[in-house]
């Protein structure tokens, strides 16, 4: 599955954090209920997050340029 696949994917978690506890268990008075479906969502979406990025890439391409610009805590003092 593609990054803007597993992007849908969170945000049908997200819309089904609001629809489900708030409509489907409605009528469950006990805590636990939204409770349990919040976690397991929110173990999705940690998987999904990590499926979204695994693709990144570190470091700098190797076509990148160098800026040229430093921080000031960079510079060398010439005296």
């Amino acid at each position: 599955m593609s990054a803007r696949g597993w992007i849908w994917g969170v945000w049908i978690l997200v819309l089904s954090c609001y629809v489900v506890p708030y409509g489907l268990l409605g009528q469950v008075h006990a805590w636990y209920g939204s409770f349990l479906f919040w976690c397991v969502v929110g173990v999705l979406v940690i998987v999904a997050n990590i499926m979204i990025t695994r693709t990144f890439q570190t470091g700098e391409s190797p076509d990148a340029e160098p800026r040229g610009d430093e921080l000031p805590t960079q510079r060398r003092r010439r005296r």
